[in-house]
């Protein structure tokens, strides 16, 4: 192959990955929406479940967060850089901005996501660089008691804020089936009620049919998830429903 031949390959080579890269960046800075919802091809081969969009991508953006946790201790103990711990907030945040805006029309009540992902990861960063930078100036330990009130008080003023702005006694479900006296409704997760999704056995009421979209009344469990406890209003019109889906519709 001439000289020539070979410069021109390379060229092009270099041109096209560059305008992947440029693009590939473009999307990150400013997602846009997609049109259908993702595969989820790794996630589906380590689930056993069939799981829907919603539920996909809130368990996404656990594992982003959780991967960020692990990764900035590690950091935090082991290298102390604030230059690294500053680099992975940036590159969590900007994942989880990623799925957030780029799946926004497939997540179920997408905004007490954001606001409790952008917060949450925003105060774990704040408190790891609270540490680093206590560590390089050795207080005495009542320093570190004050640091470690603070950021204690900082995570439940958010807690507390987060539920007075979203937080809801009430979440939706559909019903799967209906035997004797129960309805078997599924729940997707609902950050905003603090419900875990899944299957749940509730009392029937009229009008209970499967597929039918419910209002259902959840009990606030101390440490622990909320629970769904019973159905407080029946959809008859499905079409008029913004708040949820059917898990059929959703999948």
């Amino acid at each position: 192959m001439a000289l020539e031949d070979i410069l021109y390959s390379v060229g092009a080579t270099f041109e096209s990955a560059s305008r992947k890269v440029a693009g590939w960046i473009r999307d990150v800075i400013s997602p846009s929406k997609r049109g259908e919802p993702p595969s989820f091809s790794f996630l589906r081969k380590f689930l056993k479940r069939d799981l829907t969009p919603h539920e996909f991508l809130s368990l996404e953006l656990q594992l982003v967060l959780l991967s960020y946790l692990l990764l900035s201790l590690f950091v935090t103990v082991f290298w102390g850089s604030i230059v690294y711990l500053s680099l992975l907030f940036i590159a969590e945040f900007l994942s989880v901005r990623y799925i957030l805006l780029k799946n926004w029309d497939f997540l179920i009540d997408p905004e007490p996501y954001r606001f409790f992902y952008y917060w949450l990861s925003a105060i774990a960063f704040l408190s790891f660089l609270g540490y680093l930078i206590l560590k390089r100036f050795s207080p005495t330990v009542y320093y570190y008691y004050a640091y470690l009130t603070t950021a204690l008080i900082a995570v439940l003023v958010f807690r507390h804020y987060f539920k007075s702005r979203y937080g809801r006694d009430y979440t939706y479900g559909v019903v799967e089936e209906v035997k004797n006296d129960l309805v078997r409704v599924f729940v997707h997760d609902d950050i905003a009620a603090n419900v875990k999704p899944g299957y749940y056995w509730l009392p029937a009421v009229p009008d209970a049919r499967p597929g039918r979209v419910v209002k259902i009344l959840v009990e606030e469990k101390v440490l622990k998830s909320a629970r769904p406890s019973r159905i407080i209003e029946v959809y008859l019109d499905q079409s008029s429903q913004t708040e949820t889906e059917p898990k059929e519709a959703a999948a």
